[in-house]
């Protein structure tokens, strides 16, 4: 099912709610030492949505991996986890909705999903500066980055959870 391609109408995009599922800032302290800095970090990202058409309802899911790096670039132990879901009320949704014809699946088109990975990111940012001002982060600031990579792109699952955390 082929659509014209819809202009994205700024005035027809409504955030009508925003749920931080996990907020989780760790320090382990067995693998941190004293005279251990923040110097730099490093992020993974992962975004899901879904949609509900009858009520022109869109979920865009966001989740934010962020891990404490010394000078050397080495993993110290500092790290924190945020998955963070917004609500959307979009008037025509249905606009930028088609149906692969192979999959039977809905896809939602790019250029909707990057203006609302660009909404929900820039929203997390401020989010998450604010919540790191009393952590080692100090008030971290995550990068700008390109919403299209946001939404094709997963490094939050390639980083892990465990102790030991992997450098990616």
């Amino acid at each position: 099912m082929n659509k014209k391609k819809q202009r994205i109408a700024p005035d027809k995009i409504h955030l009508t709610g925003i749920r931080i599922l996990k907020s989780h800032f760790e320090v382990d302290t067995s693998t941190m030492d004293e005279s251990s800095a923040i110097h730099s970090f490093q992020t993974g990202l992962k975004s899901e949505s879904g949609h509900n058409l009858d009520d022109n309802y869109q979920l865009f899911s966001l989740f934010v991996k962020i891990q404490g790096l010394d000078a050397d670039e080495k993993l110290i132990g500092v790290n924190a986890e945020y998955h963070i879901d917004f609500h959307y009320f979009i008037d025509n949704l249905g606009d930028f909705i088609t149906k692969d014809d192979k999959s039977e699946e809905f896809l939602l088109g790019s250029d909707l999903g990057a203006t609302l990975a660009g909404i929900s990111y820039s929203t997390c940012r401020g989010i998450i500066l604010d919540r790191t001002q009393t952590t080692d982060f100090n008030g971290l600031i995550l990068p700008v980055i390109n919403p299209l990579k946001l939404i094709e792109e997963d490094t939050f699952t390639e980083m892990s959870n465990d102790k030991g955390l992997k450098s990616t």
